[in-house]
């Protein structure tokens, strides 16, 4: 029987949400806030340690983590772009746990559960393995990592996250189907699609309040 890898994982959740207006991070869906929700997804999924981090409303959003079994971790330079908030987290799994690989979320993509984090480390080839979430033509986040890997997300920055890595390397990931993965938070129009999404899936129209 295949043994599950050792896991980290690394939910950004530091931006600005300027384009929102508000911190995206504590809307609602599922009566959670989306980092909470992310959090538990990841927990979920197994991974540990689970990362969180922060950058924006960093001590207001940290009030929406209490009593989760996460550890957060403060990116002060998240203006800088994606990249800062991605090389710190990244940094944090590989210096405080001997995981074999890192798994890279978001908690702007409120559809993703543990379930379907959960594929993406049961698809987890090896040592040197790569594998990301396929979403229409798009090859992305959620995304696991290799330790061999890992360490090259460190080196991004500007507003370059891990997909530009997996689309520059796609010959060596291995693609999981992810439809859930296709709806991310940005503006106003995507918080009425899921609270649509919530209505249609009888979760109550208030979730993405």
């Amino acid at each position: 029987m295949k043994r599950a890898p050792r896991v980290a994982a690394v939910v950004l959740a530091a931006g600005g949400s300027t384009r929102l207006g508000r911190p995206k991070q504590l809307l609602e869906h599922g009566g959670e806030p989306l980092v909470r929700r992310a959090g538990h997804a990841a927990l979920g999924a197994g991974a540990d340690p689970v990362i969180i981090v922060l950058g924006a409303h960093a001590e207001t959003v940290r009030h929406a983590l209490d009593g989760l079994a996460v550890t957060v971790v403060v990116n002060d330079a998240w203006v800088k772009g994606l990249a800062s908030s991605l090389a710190a987290g990244v940094r944090a799994a590989l210096d405080t746990s001997d995981c074999e690989a890192v798994l890279v979320t978001l908690a702007d993509q409120p559809l993703v559960d543990a379930a379907a984090l959960g594929r993406l480390v049961a698809a987890f080839p090896g040592p040197t393995g790569v594998v990301a979430s396929t979403y229409g033509d798009a090859l992305g986040v959620p995304a696991l990592f290799a330790r061999a890997h890992a360490g090259e997300l460190t080196r991004l920055t500007g507003d370059a996250g891990a997909g530009r890595w997996l689309r520059a390397h796609r010959e060596q990931v291995v693609g999981v189907p992810m439809d859930a993965a296709a709806l991310d938070v940005d503006t106003a129009e995507d918080v009425v699609r899921l609270a649509q999404r919530s209505a249609a899936c009888g979760e109550g129209e208030g979730d993405a309040s």
